[in-house]
């Protein structure tokens, strides 16, 4: 009978036990954060400066009066096509306007004198030579023909019909459409990524279905002391025919290019005070990760070192976490 008992005791200290070690598994099990995780992977990094720029026109020409006179016609108007060496207007020099001018008032003078005395031959003879004489400066002194030295778009009209103009005064302006260059200004800090040569991309809104290539043929010596830029060229290969010289454009260099670099999404990575961290599941277990950064670029932070590949990263989940939380990956049983 006594030893019934004790064998009885005995399972019932047995299951107690069991019970507790369960409950205190199950506990612990329960304590552990959910969290999303991804594998560190080694990916291409590219560092990108996109920047505003206004066109304008490589190719552009002031056409000057070569001599004072009168614009006597007027044959294209802003946004006009021209071709190279067509006449755009006619000027009536000074030198022919008082010749002609002189020989018309003689001719009508003699005509006055001849309506009074009509029949003095020697009147007759002197209207007729003072008629001759003004259909003589008419063909000798002709009009100046005003030509535009490109073919392209007249951007401005400086003149009306009937404008007496000095020698060299700006007539027209002439742009050629067909080559456009980017005007951009980047900052003393990002001038020094650029160099010559170096290739670019034009987005333009006049055009918003292509993307357009450029070459950085000139970066201009001279910071502008004001806003601390300095000016970047680019010439746009292939422009289309809807862009205009001061049109807005976005500009978009390639600065930097990483392959093969350790890098995790910006949303993963937690400041703290003068650093940076991360999570990383390791045995079912967080663990805090300390990281020094590098380039940080269209939503990925370099990682060169804290990280390596295959690590486990926490990517959802890691605010509530601290070094050595129990931790539960989602999708896992």
């Amino acid at each position: 009978m006594l030893i019934v008992f004790i064998l009885l005791v005995s399972v019932w200290l047995n299951n107690g036990c069991g019970s507790k070690q369960e409950n205190a598994a199950e506990a612990k099990k329960s304590d552990a954060k959910l969290v999303k995780v991804q594998p560190v992977q080694p990916r291409k990094l590219v560092e990108k400066l996109q920047l505003p720029g206004t066109l304008r026109a490589e190719n552009v020409a002031n056409i000057l009066a070569t001599a004072e006179g009168k614009i006597s016609h007027l044959l294209v108007r802003e946004g006009d096509p021209v071709q190279r060496n067509q006449v755009v207007a006619m000027l009536s020099s000074l030198l022919r306007e008082d010749i002609i001018n002189s020989a018309r008032l003689l001719a009508q003078a003699k005509k006055e004198e001849l309506a009074k005395a009509p029949n003095n031959l020697q009147l007759q003879q002197e209207l007729e030579q003072a008629q001759e004489d003004y259909q003589f400066a008419l063909q000798q002194y002709k009009e100046i023909p005003v030509t535009s030295p490109i073919a392209g778009l007249v951007s401005q009209r400086r003149v009306d019909l009937g404008d007496m103009v000095p020698a060299k005064a700006k007539l027209f302006e002439i742009q050629s459409s067909a080559k456009l260059l980017a005007d951009v200004p980047v900052s003393e800090l990002d001038i020094r990524k650029l160099k010559n040569g170096q290739t670019a991309e034009i987005y333009a809104d006049a055009c918003p279905e292509r993307l357009f290539k450029g070459v950085i043929q000139r970066i201009y010596p001279q910071v502008e002391a004001r806003t601390r830029n300095g000016m970047v060229e680019i010439r746009m290969a292939d422009p289309c025919p809807n862009l205009k010289s001061g049109m807005f454009v976005r500009v978009t260099f390639v600065t930097r290019t990483i392959e093969n670099a350790i890098a995790i999404p910006i949303p993963a990575v937690i400041d703290r005070p003068q650093t940076k961290v991360c999570f990383i599941v390791n045995e079912g277990k967080a663990k805090q990760v300390v990281l020094k950064t590098g380039m940080e670029t269209e939503g990925w932070l370099e990682v060169i070192q804290g990280l390596s590949a295959g690590d486990k990263l926490v990517v959802e989940g890691q605010e509530q976490l601290k070094d050595g939380t129990p931790v539960k990956i989602q999708g896992q049983k």
